[in-house]
Formats: C-alpha cells, structure tokens, sequence
C-alpha cells in the first residue's frame, strides 16, 4: 500500500508557521461535532495553526472539544450561521493558508453567503464538503463556468459522498462508475479535483494547468469507516496537505489514503463494528509521520 505522494520531512529549525495556518468554517445547534472532528483531524494531520469559525452560539462546545484549537464565533441566528456571517469572516480569509467549509453548517442563507465568498477568492485553497456542496448543488451554480478556475487560481477540492456527488451531477449514488464519469467531466470544466468517497475512493483531477484529467484508485480504507463523521475528518485532513503547501491533485491523493490508512488502523485495534470518527482522528495523530519521506 505505497503512498501517493509524500511531504518532505520536518527539519528541527521549523515553526508551527512552517507547517500551515488553516481555517475550518461550519457547525451549527446539533451539529457541533462535525467541524470539531474536521478541525482536530488537520491538527492531527500536521498544520501548525487551525482555527474554527462557528456560529457563535457553539463556539465553547467547539473550543471544547481540543485545547490546541482557536475559535471564531461568527453572527448566528437559530443556531446556524446568520445572514452577516460571511462580512464577519471574509476579512481572515487571506491569512489562511487553507480553509475547509462544509461540515455541520446547514443550507441557510448564511451559509449561501459563506459558500459564495469562498469560491470567489481565488488567492486560498479551499475544501467543500458536505453542506458546502449541498449549497452548490441547491443555487444550481454547476451550470455554468462561473465556478472555472483560472491557471494562477488557488485549488479547489470537492469531497462528496454518493448521495452529494448525486444531487451535484444528477447520477445515482448507486452508479459508482458513472459518478466517477461525471466528476472527470466537472473536474476538466471547472479546473476542481474531485474525491469521489466510497469503497473504494476515486480522486478525479490534474495535477497541474496543463495536465490531462486523471483517476487515481486508493488503496486504504474498510468498512468501519462507514459511519458518522468519518468524511468530516477527511475533509480536515485534506485541508492541513494543502495548507501544508501540497497542490490540490496531491492533497486529495495523499489525503485519502492516510484517511484510510488510520481507518485500517483503528479497525484493528478497536473493532470494524465498533470504531467511530473519533477513534479515527485519534489515530491519525499516531500515523502521521507516514505521511513524510
């Protein structure tokens, strides 16, 4: 099971700058869990900053969950993301070496607003996950270029599961090789890499402007990863390799299968019935010098 890609080793004259300030964006009353699962597991994954914009009515439950987390409460209303969210967040969006949205954050108007300011900008890679991609399938955004990235354009990954890769594409979940057709499709379109989630996970994207669209197959994972929270945690690992200074089609490789990698782990050492998200970034922290040469 020979990794992907690799990152450099780390030298003893680095900081915590060295390695990546990133921003996770999501949450709301319920769903606190998921952006904390993303947030730990790119503090687990090596960034040397992460930080996690939330509603601010769960900010303390988020900063809660992990001391080495920084919190940002943002406008909230009933819980979710208000209106004004996005003016409150859009002016740390350009200290960030990467930021990933999505996880837990609903479809409101607040998270609409947030979504549509990160794809936007064009100088910070971005993760879109879960509600992220549901607000783009929702806004029909997908029908035109407007979401085209240009060759000096940050990366963007989308990470959807069958069910989110269904409503952005209209294929079935239940056509796995049709879904993968289709993200080669929107990968060539819009310049994006694609991590089609499943058994086995596809990575759909170039590796540079000028490169052919490619399929890389991974090899990790198990069925123990098929339970809640598993796919907020990739979408923090994928965000620390960026911010970490990998290239979008390289994050998204590398990043599915150390996601697999600590999945086949924690299977083991747990049990495939019993394993949850959080044995799974926990054991992230355990593996993480794999990821290195």
């Amino acid at each position: 099971m020979s990794r992907p890609v690799t990152l450099p080793p780390r030298n003893a004259s680095d900081h915590k700058g060295t390695f990546g300030r990133v921003l996770l964006v999501g949450g709301s009353r319920g769903m606190a869990g998921s952006i904390s699962l993303s947030s730990i597991a790119a503090l687990h994954t090596g960034s040397g900053l992460v930080s996690s914009a939330v509603p601010d009515v769960v900010l303390e439950t988020v900063a809660g969950f992990h001391a080495a987390l920084m919190t940002i409460g943002l406008p909230a209303e009933d819980g979710r993301f208000s209106g004004d969210a996005w003016e409150s967040l859009c002016g740390r969006v350009s200290s960030q070496d990467a930021i990933g949205v999505g996880p837990g954050m609903t479809t409101e108007s607040g998270s609409v607003a947030i979504v549509e300011g990160l794809l936007k900008q064009r100088q910070t890679p971005v993760v879109l996950d879960a509600d992220a991609l549901n607000v783009i399938s929702s806004q029909g955004w997908l029908e035109g270029d407007e979401l085209a990235r240009g060759t000096d354009d940050a990366a963007v990954v989308f990470t959807p599961h069958p069910g989110e890769m269904s409503r952005l594409t209209g294929v079935p979940a239940s056509d796995v090789d049709g879904q993968v057709r289709a993200a080669g499709e929107l990968s060539k379109r819009l310049g994006v890499t694609i991590v089609v989630k499943g058994g086995p996970t596809h990575v759909v994207g170039r590796g540079s402007n000028d490169s052919p669209v490619q399929t890389y197959v991974n090899t990790t994972g198990n069925p123990a990863m098929a339970t809640a929270g598993c796919g907020d945690v990739l979408t923090g690992v994928i965000a620390s390799l960026l911010g970490q200074g990998l290239c979008g089609w390289d994050a998204a490789r590398l990043g599915v299968w150390i996601h697999g990698r600590a999945g086949d782990v924690a299977a083991s050492r747990i049990s495939s019935a019993g394993m949850t998200a959080v044995h799974l970034v926990e054991t992230l922290a355990l593996i993480a010098d794999e990821m290195s040469e």
